[in-house]
């Protein structure tokens, strides 16, 4: 039989054993959908093109006559998980998704709204040109 000083030791050491896991805190890696935006000067436009295949999808945002926009209202639905992310882009969007699926991008510019359905996956190296006219 033990005696009680020895068992109250063998729990003290056992809590003991198990008091760093209470102290290590908790990290949530869950990829989350994310969405950049930029492209205005040369230097950072290159990054982004020489990045697309790091990217589920990469949005380029321009006129029909060919120039370059901005300030398009932008945003990136997963319908399913309710997951959702929006800011103002261009010319150059990139979107990264936690996970293949369905995900609806939607973008407004000078009062004109596009929607488009796009099949995503991590580091897909996807595009989307989206054009407004003049």
């Amino acid at each position: 039989m033990m005696k009680p000083c020895k068992r109250v030791f063998a729990a003290l050491a056992l809590l003991a054993l198990a008091a760093p896991g209470w102290t290590q805190p908790v990290v949530d890696d869950a990829p989350v959908l994310r969405l950049e935006c930029g492209g205005i000067g040369l230097e950072e436009s290159e990054r982004m093109r020489a990045e697309i295949g790091m990217h589920a999808l990469t949005v380029f945002f321009s006129t029909t006559a060919g120039g370059w926009v901005t300030d398009v209202e932008t945003r990136v639905d997963e319908p399913l998980s309710g997951q959702r992310v929006e800011a103002s882009c261009g010319p150059i969007g990139q979107v990264d998704v936690p996970a293949p699926g369905r995900y609806r991008i939607s973008a407004s510019y000078a009062g004109a709204r596009q929607e488009h359905w796009v099949d995503l996956v991590p580091q897909g190296g996807a595009r989307l040109s989206l054009r407004w006219q003049e």
